[in-house]
């Protein structure tokens, strides 16, 4: 009994099913499928604005702009010839680019499509106002990076671009999809968080024309937050000009507080190509150059010091008592270490620690070196921060390389008098980068502060504060004795880097570091004014010759900064 009733209930219930289907679909059915053309859900994306970039006056680096962008909805838009054709001749492209856009970029049918970009704002007004005759074709505005100065600091900024497959898969739990706008190197890298903007949308109900029927609802898009750095713009762009285009790199930092005026690796590039379709060609060929134009060789470029080597090996021998400053040696132009006769690039005659420092004399630096052993150099190496990364706030910064006996050993190789003698002028396996020669320099003028470089000063409306700077222990006499050397580099008849400075009051050392099969390298790094420190700078010319070129690349770009009221 009690089944029966239960079949007769579920007949009821099927028996009244099939009827409100036979109601909504057979009675109802053409009122329903107007509604359905005459009605649909659009959802309109919001780009939000990405932080800005500033200077330390301010001025702005890295600003953004207005862009316009074409996009087709693909559950609306008819892909047939007509739509086509119009939105083709609106564009003044082939049909053919539009349908390869369409199908190489859907994502789901709710998702606009970009077919163009970065179209002028009379061609977004055009389609605009044909909007009826092109249903699901809208025009998004879309912000986009702009560099008021073109390619200037363009490793220290980065870049944006689409994200890559890499970068989906580490960030996708932080909100990122597809087709996000991400930092690429430099500080758009660093502090993608702080900068990336958080889009929002609006999702309205349109009528079969396109026509909007009523909001149903909107997320407000969220801005990053803006940058402010250490980097002068104009002694940045001083340094650019110098360099026209040679490879190489140059620092300058605060003597006291480590913060970073200008940072210049050149070749360098123009970080808007990289979201620019008209500009692949030239991306291709950056990514292609043989001569590396995206590596930061300030910070990510690992070479060998040559004499500028010299100043930590002079303040070695009087730390460890080995030498007093009278200690003289006699230069011949040669000295026989064993059996191989290792050349200096002059003859001298007898020298003290100061003539040697001031001529650059290698016997003298030999003798220093053989007289410390390898231990000793290695251990002021590491003292100056050589052999690991400054820690400066920006990423792929490397570490550098300074050889041990022990290090050799675990190779199972032998450690030899030749190698001391190569170690101690800054060559063999000796590997620095320019911000730790700049850096070590830094040292050297502040009496033994052993600073941090940084960059970032400023995010949002919060003060980065950095780090305390640690104190090397070095006894002042040592540091007097050596940056008279270093002045006497400059400014004595016979420095090897006096090529008449007038008034400037700079200290440094050059170093040409020699490369095998290859034109050597150029160093020279140093502080200025040398009587109360203020900047320490490093300037260097990869595969250019000697280091005097070095120093007339110094030269010309601190004239100009003095002529500019920059110094």
């Amino acid at each position: 009994m009690r089944i029966g009733n239960v079949r007769i209930l579920a007949g009821i219930l099927f028996i009244i099913l099939i009827g409100r289907l036979f109601y909504f679909q057979i009675i109802q059915g053409n009122f329903y499928y107007y509604v359905s053309n005459k009605n649909c859900i659009r959802l309109l994306p919001h780009e939000g604005v990405r932080g800005k970039i500033l200077d330390r006056h301010n001025e702005l680096i890295v600003d953004n702009r207005i862009s316009y962008a074409i996009s087709v909805l693909p559950q609306e838009f008819r892909q047939n010839a007509g739509t086509l054709s119009k939105l083709a001749v609106l564009l003044s492209t082939p049909t053919s680019k539009i349908t390869k856009a369409i199908k190489k970029d859907f994502i789901s049918s709710f998702v606009p499509i970009v077919v163009a970009k970065d179209v002028d704002k009379k061609t977004a007004f055009l389609i605009e106002e044909n909007k009826f005759e092109l249903p699901g074709v809208i025009v998004q505005i879309i912000p986009k990076r702009y560099y008021p100065y073109h390619d200037a600091a363009s490793h220290l900024l980065g870049y944006v671009a689409k994200i890559d497959t890499w970068r989906i898969t580490k960030l996708k739990d932080y909100g990122y999809k597809m087709r996000d706008i991400v930092g690429f190197g430099g500080l758009e890298e660093y502090l993608e968080h702080d900068l990336r903007a958080i889009g929002g949308g609006t999702q309205i109900q349109v009528d079969h024309r396109g026509r909007v029927q009523k909001v149903l609802g909107f997320r407000e898009p969220l801005e990053g937050r803006d940058v402010s750095v250490t980097l002068d713009i104009k002694i940045q762009r001083i340094i650019e000009d110098a360099f026209a285009g040679r490879k190489g790199a140059a620092v300058i930092m605060e003597v006291d507080t480590g913060k970073i005026i200008a940072l210049v690796s050149s070749p360098g590039f123009y970080p808007g190509a990289f979201t620019d379709s008209d500009q692949a060609e030239y991306v291709s060929g950056i990514l292609r150059s043989p001569d590396s134009p995206l590596m930061n060789r300030a910070l990510s470029g690992l070479y060998p010091v040559g004499s500028v080597f010299k100043a930590i090996v002079a303040i070695a021998a009087l730390e460890k008592r080995k030498i007093t400053p009278d200690k003289r040696y006699f230069c011949p132009g040669k000295l026989l270490v064993g059996a191989k006769e290792f050349k200096c690039w002059s003859t001298h005659g007898s020298q003290n620690l100061v003539e040697a420092l001031t001529h650059s004399c290698n016997v003298y630096f030999y003798h220093l070196a053989l007289l410390l052993g390898p231990d000793s150099l290695t251990e002021y190496a590491l003292k100056f921060g050589l052999s690991k990364p400054t820690g400066i706030d920006l990423l792929h910064e490397v570490s550098g390389y300074i050889p041990s006996v022990v290090s050799r050993r675990m190779k199972l190789r032998k450690w030899y008098d030749g190698d001391t003698a190569n170690f101690g002028i800054g060559q063999g396996d000796v590997l620095v980068t320019p911000l730790q020669a700049a850096r070590l320099m830094g040292i050297i003028a502040s009496g033994g502060k052993y600073i941090k470089p940084f960059v970032v000063r400023k995010i949002a409306d919060q003060e980065i504060i950095p780090p305390e700077a640690a104190m090397l222990t070095l006894d002042p006499a040592t540091l007097k004795t050596v940056i008279e050397g270093l002045k006497n580099v400059v400014n004595a008849e016979t420095g090897t880097a006096n090529i008449g400075w007038g008034d400037l009051r700079v200290a440094g050392k050059t170093g040409t570091a020699q490369v095998h099969t290859k034109l050597s390298h150029g160093w020279f790094a140093g502080f200025l004014p040398y009587d109360k420190p203020r900047f320490a700078f490093c300037f260097f010319l990869e595969n250019t010759g000697p280091s005097i070129n070095c120093v007339i690349l110094a030269h010309q770009v601190f004239n100009k900064m003095k002529e500019e009221n920059l110094l």
